[in-house]
């Protein structure tokens, strides 16, 4: 099948300059595609399809860097027990008491929202960094499988970190493990605040296993830059 964008208004990703024309694209991971600024000069078969894009704009699709699918659903929920006074109180009352909260059906309803948004607005590839540290296991396969039926291209991980207890950063290392043996993905990382070094090297480890990446926040505020401070005195003192 050949698909035929008409009156699309086309952006070069890489002149960023705009352009009124139509286009014929084949099917395919190898297929062509060409530009007519005359629609009347394209051959249209029976099979083709036409989509009239007027007033729509067209490019290259677009890969998003940092996704938490997991959040999909958080719009519209209930206001937090208190209102938060910092960015730890925000994980604290929000984020951590939503992740707490997932289980298979919501994991997956929010893996697909996600994928569905990501369809939408033109992303095609998603690097997601995902949490639920009361339901850890075959997590990272269920939000995989979603992001198949919808069509979008993925790299996924899961936030190990030691603030539910060392229990649950074991199990996240575990899930980490045997999702790599099966599939390309990234050892995920929460921030330094909430790692011990026991699992920050074990993690290394695991990515050298599967010689991947990590993929972990890294400053997101100023908290996590002066924890690191106070660990690094400490242990100059203690030396």
């Amino acid at each position: 099948m050949t698909l035929i964008l008409k009156n699309a208004i086309f952006i070069d990703w890489k002149t960023l300059i705009f352009k009124q024309t139509n286009i014929k694209i084949e099917e395919g991971i190898n297929g062509s595609f060409q530009f007519f600024d005359d629609f009347s000069k394209i051959e249209i078969s029976k099979k083709d399809e036409v989509l009239d894009c007027e007033g729509k704009l067209v490019t290259k699709s677009f890969a998003v860097g940092h996704h938490h699918a997991y959040s999909a659903l958080a719009r519209g929920m209930p206001a937090p027990k208190r209102n938060p006074a910092d960015f730890v109180e925000i994980l604290k009352y929000i984020w951590w008491n939503l992740d707490k909260n997932l289980d298979k059906n919501t994991i997956e309803a929010s893996a697909m929202a996600t994928a569905i948004a990501c369809a939408k607005a033109g992303s095609t590839f998603a690097i997601d960094h995902h949490a639920s540290p009361n339901f850890i296991e075959g997590s990272l396969d269920i939000i995989a499988d979603a992001f198949d039926k919808v069509g979008i291209n993925h790299l996924l991980s899961y936030e190990i970190s030691d603030r539910d207890g060392k229990q649950k950063a074991l199990r996240g290392l575990e899930e980490t493990d045997r999702y790599l043996s099966q599939h390309q993905g990234l050892v995920g990382l929460h921030a330094s605040f909430t790692l011990s070094n026991s699992t920050l090297n074990m993690a290394a480890d695991l990515m050298q296993k599967y010689d991947t990446g990590i993929h972990i926040h890294v400053a997101e505020d100023k908290y996590d830059q002066e924890d690191s401070i106070r660990i690094t005195i400490k242990e100059l003192l203690s030396a």
